[in-house]
């Protein structure tokens, strides 16, 4: 975690901060959609829900591909400089 914080300070001083609230929506989104719908968290299952058009499972493997895009585009320019 260390690495990407450093190689984001680099780039602008705020992009820690952007970071964080994508981590946060990532981890925490997905989790409080199963706790309201009363389910486990279960990734299995939200990906079947999402598939079949459910909107708050579409909007929980959004967040995590917002995620790992993000967090892929990091490693990226983290190794590049």
């Amino acid at each position: 975690m260390n690495f990407l914080f450093e190689t984001l300070y680099a780039v602008h001083p705020l992009l820690p901060l952007a970071y964080l609230a994508i981590l946060g929506n990532g981890l925490i989104g997905p989790a409080v959609y199963s706790a309201l719908r009363g389910m486990p968290y279960d990734i299995g299952q939200i990906w079947t829900l999402a598939k079949s058009g459910q909107m708050g499972a579409r909007y929980a493997v959004a967040s995590w591909a917002a995620l790992v895009t993000v967090t892929v585009f990091v490693l990226a320019i983290g190794v590049t400089r």
